[in-house]
C-alpha cells in the first residue's frame, strides 16, 4: 500500500470538526476484493485517507486525485443525495466509470468514502459489501 499526502484545504475556511481518531479504512476494504485499487475518505472537507493499493499503479498524477477528493466527489454525492432525498430515500451510492476504472462513492459519517475499482469487478456488490463491512444502509 501506498499512502499518498494528505492535505488540508486550501480555501482558507476552517473545516468542520472530524473525529481525527478514525482508524484508516484502507486495510479492511482492500481485503474485501483484490479490485480495490484506491481508498480516500473525505472527513469534514479534509482528506483524512487517501491511500492506493501498492500493486495497483496509479492512472492519473496524485494531485488530480486530491482535487477529485476535495471537489468533485463532494459534489456529485451532493446532488445526487439533493435529489434522493426528494421523493427516494436518499442516496447510498454512486458509481462513476471512468476510462480505466470505476469510482465508487458512499456518503461516510460527516462526509464521505471514495473507492477506486478495476473494470473487472462488479462496483454494486463491492459497494454492498463495503457498506456491510462499515454498517451503511444498502
Amino acid at each position: 500500500m501506498t499512502r499518498l499526502p494528505v492535505v488540508p484545504p486550501r480555501n482558507g475556511c476552517e473545516p468542520a470538526r472530524v473525529d481525527t481518531a478514525l482508524p484508516p479504512l484502507a486495510p479492511q476494504l482492500f481485503a474485501l476484493d483484490p479490485g480495490i485499487r484506491y481508498v480516500a475518505v473525505n472527513q469534514g472537507g479534509r482528506i483524512v485517507e487517501l491511500t492506493q493499493r501498492g500493486s495497483a499503479p496509479t492512472n492519473n498524477p496524485p494531485e488530480t486525485d486530491r482535487m477529485e477528493e476535495l471537489f468533485v466527489n463532494p459534489t456529485v454525492l451532493d446532488l445526487t443525495r439533493r435529489r434522493g432525498e426528494l421523493d427516494l430515500g436518499g442516496v447510498r451510492y454512486v458509481v462513476v466509470r471512468y476510462g480505466p476504472m470505476f469510482q465508487l462513492l458512499l456518503p461516510y459519517r460527516a462526509g464521505h468514502l471514495s473507492v477506486g475499482l478495476e473494470l473487472s469487478v462488479d462496483p454494486v456488490a463491492v459497494a454492498r459489501r463495503i457498506a456491510g463491512q462499515l454498517g451503511l444502509p444498502v
